[in-house]
């Protein structure tokens, strides 16, 4: 149980198969795996058997190593540990002999009935170091200790050592040993089992963001404890929550936040091992982009004689993202005039002249802004509209290449028709589709079609809007295509001026011919 987990199941009976080995959790691979499987990892955990075996990573794939790879095999339904079944390989050296199983293969199980927190197995072996560590080894397994274990060695060779591994909760337990010898020496296991509080500061919390479905960001919090810092008995119950709510409590050391809200939040995990309980702390904060649309612009006109121009870069507390905005960049005319964490910024501007005011929100994830136009009132008059038939489109035809077209629309107002403030927003459109809505007066068509389309532009200067339209329509269509070929055209011009200079010379000839007839006929 200590070197066995079960994570990312809806609760304490299911999850993905997890191992530790040296301090390093891994995965399993789920080729081979069954309910014989299945029952050997349950009973390990403390459970009576397992319901469920899922393959192909059915509660997400893990990271790490793969401890085990599909040479595990379990003969029969009573066998109590993982370490009691036929595998290959074993050990901390991670199962790469067969690439194809990644963790997309991760098994995962679900156990039955209650876990007995008290259950824990036992491995004792007892080596012949006289034939050497690969022969000559008696394995045992011991499950659901109690106060008294009792081991048998059939080998009897002086060289023998016991070695024993615990895994699970222990308490307070003695080993005997009895018959065929005793061995020369015992590595110490639970003779009898050391009972300390767990230390401070040996938890670590990790949070992980994943996304879901809908952009749902899933927070995944994972309580760390090193193999070497596992306290005895092991920490075995994890209380996972935040500053209001608790998460889980279970012998899972991982948890979901979801949804995540979109401000900082301090996860607690704290862990007892029965004995004593130790906690740690994490503030997480979401990594969000800012939106757009989310910064605006406001102007302030401030004093009587000199007065001076306050422009300020909004972002309504709701839409802050987080980490918060905490850069304003404010640019005038495309100048740079202000970068700092201020969002406000004050300039001096000129009479009767607009001007143009980008202001840019920045965190460290991304930025969002905002262009608005501020116009000064006019020293002599208020603020204008645009009269009708002021403005003028202009439209020009580009050859490019392969006989395209390239049609540039323009709109043209004459500086004396300017109203006060200007124009400064243009929408040009052929035929209701939207080309172009910016301070730019021109843009283009391309390629060009083969008919006639309705081209309008449209301006304001934020008092009111003027308009005018023409239609367009190519010169020629020849070829089977919109562009004719001014060689050819001077070619068709050619030839019917000869026509009609042969025409005009037989006429001539016949003319002459007719008078010389009649003067034959005088004579």
């Amino acid at each position: 149980m200590g070197f066995l987990r079960l994570v990312g199941g809806t609760d304490e009976h299911e999850g993905r198969v997890e191992i530790l080995c040296d301090g390093v959790w891994g995965t399993a691979c789920d080729w081979g795996w069954d309910t014989e499987e299945g029952n050997a990892v349950c009973r390990q955990l403390g459970y009576s058997s397992a319901a469920s075996v899922y393959h192909d990573a059915h509660f997400g794939e893990g990271s790490g190593p793969i401890w085990l790879d599909h040479g595990i095999k379990c003969p029969t339904l009573d066998k109590n540990s993982l370490l009691e079944c036929y595998h290959y390989p074993w050990g901390c050296h991670p199962a790469d002999w067969d690439e194809s199983c990644g963790h997309d293969d991760d098994v995962g199980v679900r156990c039955a009935g209650e876990r007995d927190e008290g259950a824990a197995a036992a491995i004792f072996t007892n080596v012949d170091l006289n034939k050497g560590l690969s022969a000559g080894v008696d394995r045992f397994t011991y499950y659901d200790i109690s106060s008294e274990l009792t081991f048998t060695p059939t080998i009897t060779n002086n060289g023998d050592i016991l070695q024993c591994q615990v895994y699970g909760v222990v308490r307070s337990v003695t080993l005997k040993v009895t018959g065929g010898g005793v061995p020369q020496s015992i590595t110490p296991c639970i003779t009898p089992s050391p009972v300390t509080p767990p230390r401070e500061n040996i938890l670590s919390i990790n949070a992980v963001e994943i996304k879901g479905e809908n952009n749902l960001v899933n927070l995944v919090i994972s309580c760390h404890v090193n193999f070497t810092d596992q306290p005895s008995p092991y920490l075995h119950t994890y209380t996972i929550g935040t500053e209001t709510t608790t998460l889980s409590s279970s012998s899972c050391a991982s948890a979901i936040l979801s949804p995540r809200p979109n401000a900082c939040i301090e996860l607690t995990c704290s862990a007892t091992n029965g004995i004593g309980t130790t906690s740690a702390t994490l503030t997480h904060c979401p990594n969000d982009r800012p939106d757009e649309d989310i910064i605006s612009v406001e102007f302030e006109i401030r004093g009587d004689d000199e007065p001076n121009l306050v422009i300020t870069c909004l972002v309504d507390p709701e839409d802050q993202p987080f980490p918060p905005i905490n850069t304003y960049l404010i640019a005038v005319e495309d100048n740079v005039i202000s970068d700092s964490a201020s969002p406000t910024v004050t300039i001096d501007p000129q009479a009767n002249t607009c001007i143009n005011v980008v202001c840019t929100g920045i965190n460290e994830y991304g930025e969002t802004e905002m262009t608005k136009t501020y116009c000064p009132s006019k020293t002599e008059s208020g603020p204008e509209q645009p009269g009708s038939n002021i403005l003028r489109i202009q439209t020009t035809e580009i050859r490019a290449e392969g006989n395209l077209v390239t049609l540039i629309i323009t709109c043209h107002v004459d500086l004396s028709d300017q109203p006060y403030p200007h124009l400064h927003t243009y929408t040009i459109t052929a035929d209701n589709d939207t080309l172009s809505s910016s301070s730019c007066a021109s843009t283009i068509l391309f390629p060009l079609p083969d008919t006639c389309i309705n081209v309008t532009c449209s301006a304001t200067n934020g008092f009111g809007d003027t308009l005018s339209w023409i239609v367009h329509c190519r010169a020629e269509i020849l070829f089977g295509g919109p562009i004719a070929c001014p060689h050819r055209r001077v070619l068709q011009q050619s030839s019917t001026t000869y026509a009609l200079l042969v025409v005009v010379f037989i006429l001539s000839v016949i003319t002459c011919l007719t008078v010389l007839m009649k003067r034959k006929s005088v004579y």
